[in-house]
């Protein structure tokens, strides 16, 4: 059985943060004598003295100050939920789920989700990151509420909002740089072409090749740039995921005269745009929906 309470607790917390029981009193709209009752009830309870004073001020003591940094983070937990109570009593989400092609980048989509963490520390967001994320899939499987994929329906609410720019690159020491002219199809179907596989409603799914092309098939960005690091093979890669790579000259453009550079485009899909709450409304907007389309 607790023998104290939050509020005493609170009220501590008020005292400390607002450097003295007047502040707090005013603060907390009560009286200054109920201030400094609950705090001598609150010492009385764990039979430890708070605060001690020094010259005309109160201080808090060590073992103050520890209980404190201890009874802090449950108040916030408290606050957190009450705040998740009232939400959920006016119909708010407890958790928002997005599902995200992983060719979209990383530092927006964080800053996103950063971003809706600090409006809505009370939701819980669940993230799901895939190749060629299929929103039919999203919604009835893993029931998304929002999902950013390059693979549209009609029967979604559809908003593009980035377009990516993928370029064909090579390593430094690729054979495919050495040759002095513009790259024909001959010359690529030579050489082994690195794909990013993935399965959308239990479908293959790839970017696109040549038939007969020798492939070396992957499920991630990552493994791509990584195989074409290593000279093995060639393909096309999200430019900004590259910068570095291309600024050091570890990758090369190649010549291609007619599609050395591709573009993916990217949506934001919702089953029914009108019926979003407001917690995914926020984060709709964060990810690019109320903004014009736009280019990486």
């Amino acid at each position: 059985m607790m023998r104290t309470t939050l509020d005493e607790w609170e009220i501590l917390q008020a005292v400390v943060q607002l450097g003295g029981f007047a502040p707090a009193a005013k603060q907390l709209n009560r009286s200054q004598s109920t201030i400094s009752y609950a705090i001598a009830r609150l010492q009385e309870r764990i039979g430890i003295k708070l605060f001690e004073t020094k010259g005309r001020r109160a201080h808090l003591t060590e073992l103050g100050r520890v209980l404190l940094a201890d009874v802090e983070a449950h108040l916030a937990g408290f606050h957190q939920v009450e705040q998740r109570a009232h939400s959920l009593a006016s119909g708010g989400e407890s958790e928002v789920r997005l599902s995200v092609d992983s060719i979209y980048p990383n530092g927006r989509l964080f800053a996103a989700l950063a971003e809706f963490a600090h409006r809505f520390p009370y939701v819980q967001a669940k993230l799901r990151q895939s190749t060629f994320l299929s929103a039919d899939s999203e919604f009835s499987v893993h029931s998304a509420h929002l999902c950013i994929t390059g693979l549209v329906s009609r029967e979604f609410f559809i908003k593009p909002i980035l377009n990516i720019r993928m370029i064909a690159v090579a390593s430094r020491n690729h054979p495919l740089l050495a040759v002095k002219r513009k790259l024909n199809r001959s010359d690529l179907m030579q050489h082994t072409l690195v794909t990013i596989e993935g399965t959308a409603s239990g479908a293959l799914k790839h970017q696109p090749r040549v038939p007969a092309q020798r492939v070396l098939m992957v499920t991630s960005i990552e493994a791509a740039i990584d195989a074409i690091r290593s000279g093995l093979c060639f393909g096309w890669l999200p430019k900004y995921r590259i910068e570095s790579d291309l600024n050091d000259g570890d990758l090369v453009p190649l010549g291609i005269p007619a599609g050395g550079t591709r573009e993916v485009r990217l949506h934001l899909v919702c089953k029914d745009v009108s019926s979003l709450s407001r917690e995914v409304n926020v984060l709709a907007d964060l990810v690019g929906f109320n903004r014009d389309l736009e280019e990486v």
